[in-house]
């Protein structure tokens, strides 16, 4: 790892203990913990010109620029590297004598990526499926057929899947954002 990215990562950490969260914390409890961590040190709870005011207002700065470094929970994901597990592992399977078999936890990522993929494409089949119907039903303005409807109804179900898999949170709310302000 360079050193841009060692002193990345070291801010990151430093944002996530600022807030007082976990580097597995969604967005959801990052946003609570902002708001309760602000409710404390707002400033405007204190007198001008108290000794706590300025304290109050230099720790509402310090929670803002954490809140607005890991406000997309970047660390979520993020583990320390496949071989220091194995390393864990292996050591406990050496304390309890021989290599013991140790339970791995579930896989939450490679769930969620599925969970994702497939609310995904069950959107992209409902605007495939009527972009398709209104193609077809209007056959001599456009001259589409079965097929081509058919393959327009995969590509939007494929695309939205792995949309939704690869960009997650981003996704939905782009989505959900532009069918609010639908005229």
């Amino acid at each position: 790892m360079s050193m841009a990215a060692d002193k990345q990562l070291s801010d990151l950490k430093r944002a996530y203990q600022t807030l007082n969260v976990p580097a597995c914390a969604t967005t959801t409890s990052i946003k609570k913990a902002y708001r309760q961590l602000l409710k404390r040190w707002h400033p405007d709870l204190y007198s001008r010109g108290a000794s706590m005011s300025a304290e109050a207002t230099q720790m509402t700065r310090l929670i803002n620029e954490a809140y607005s470094t890991i406000r997309q929970a970047p660390l979520r994901y993020y583990s320390e590297g496949p071989s220091q597990a194995r390393a864990v592992r292996r050591e406990n399977g050496r304390k309890n004598g021989a290599f013991a078999r140790t339970l791995e936890p579930l896989n939450t990522d490679r769930i969620e990526f599925w969970v994702r993929f497939v609310c995904g494409a069950v959107l992209g089949f409902c605007v495939g499926l009527v972009i398709a119907v209104d193609a077809l039903t209007d056959l001599t303005e456009f001259h589409v057929s079965g097929i081509t409807a058919v393959g327009f109804l995969l590509t939007c179900m494929l695309g939205c899947g792995f949309a939704s898999a690869r960009h997650g949170d981003r996704f939905w709310q782009t989505i959900i954002g532009r069918w609010l302000s639908w005229p």
